[in-house]
């Protein structure tokens, strides 16, 4: 199993960027934190590869952030054991230092801009910005209409279930998962993260590269919303003394999809991407008579909730390719010797804090 673990750091939402970047590695751990700025092109994805092939090339534990805007970009890297964050900090998820000079740095790219050859490009380039800009609205409003039928059909099934068998599933699910002997820790913390996204690839899902050696499977009617199950594990885990990590839903912002429980190597999934251990069936707990009732409701729902998404994810490859459009404004007026400067520089610096430590 490869040791570097794959996350979105945010993701587009009904109601805009959903950001988990005050997340992404833990205060404790955090020893320096880079936040590189620099528009689009100016190779912020590449520096962060260089980095982390410096820091983690022989296999260490790290965790690859990846854009959801670009999956084949990176957004951020985190690098526990060296105690490294470098990410993007330039919008929609702008980031600047919290204790500048003593652990947060700076790294403008910019600065290998020719600025004097940028700004005849001006009035292009602003155009394609706010072409840009209306195509992440778009696909926001057509996220908010997949929302609001979801909500609905949701809303359908909860009042359909039989809230009894329900109760004796999720009591024997909680024991399920904290049937594991494990050493409670002394202050459990929960931790948003972002498995699954919107991008203009389509729906993606990295579940199946944060599985754990035990996955349990939540079986349910795709309109279920099983977040109040999910969270009810959640606090019985926290209870009982480990840190969890619930795995939002970008798609109906408020909704968990997976729950991980680390210290138990545990995932609780909704998703059928990964062979289970054990099955709870949710959807069982709605009587088949109530099913056949609002069956065409769910069907019609299904089927305009897909149409929402394909528009929206239809936008948002748009919204890409003009963001590689503006890139073509960047790429030439770069000065990538002076761009290779500033990453040998910055390994050094990382070096140097390494020895220094040892």
């Amino acid at each position: 199993m490869s040791t570097a673990r794959a996350l979105f750091p945010g993701a587009m939402t009904p109601d805009g960027f959903v950001s988990c970047f005050d997340h992404l590695l833990p205060d404790a751990e955090l020893r320096r934190k880079l936040i590189l700025k620099g528009g689009p092109g100016v190779g912020k994805s590449t520096f962060m590869r260089r980095v982390h092939a410096a820091l983690c090339g022989d296999g260490q534990p790290s965790t690859l952030y990846f854009c959801s805007g670009d999956p084949d970009s990176l957004d951020a890297v985190a690098a526990p054991r060296a105690g490294v964050l470098i990410l993007d900090g330039t919008a929609p998820h702008i980031v600047d230092p919290q204790f500048p000079g003593a652990r947060d740095s700076i790294v403008n790219l910019g600065e290998c801009l020719d600025e004097e050859a940028m700004r005849p490009r001006l009035p292009q380039i602003r155009e394609c910005m706010a072409d840009n800009a209306a195509c992440t609205r778009r696909a926001r409003a057509c996220m908010q209409a997949a929302r609001a039928i979801m909500q609905d059909n949701a809303a359908l099934l909860a009042a359909a279930v039989e809230p009894e068998r329900e109760e004796r599933m999720l009591r024997a699910l909680i024991q399920t998962v904290l049937g594991v002997d494990a050493p409670p820790q002394s202050q459990p913390r929960v931790r948003p993260v972002i498995t699954d996204a919107v991008t203009p690839k389509g729906e993606l899902c990295l579940i199946a590269e944060n599985a754990r050696p035990r996955v349990i499977r939540l079986a349910r009617h795709w309109a279920s919303d099983l977040t109040p199950v999910l969270r009810r594990v959640s606090l019985a885990a926290q209870g009982a003394g480990y840190s969890v990590e619930e795995h939002l839903c970008p798609a109906a912002p408020g909704r968990l999809l997976h729950l991980s429980i680390p210290a138990l190597e545990t995932l609780v999934t909704t998703s059928d991407l990964l062979p289970s251990e054990q099955l709870f069936d949710f959807a069982a707990c709605v009587p088949q008579s109530a099913l056949l009732r609002c069956e065409c409701t769910l069907e019609q729902g299904r089927a305009d909730v897909k149409l929402h998404m394909h528009r929206a994810v239809a936008a948002l490859a748009q919204a890409k390719q003009l963001h590689d459009e503006l890139e073509t404004f960047y790429v030439p007026n770069m000065d990538f010797a002076r761009w290779q400067e500033m990453l040998d520089g910055t390994l050094a610096s990382l070096e140097d804090a390494r020895v220094g430590r040892e």
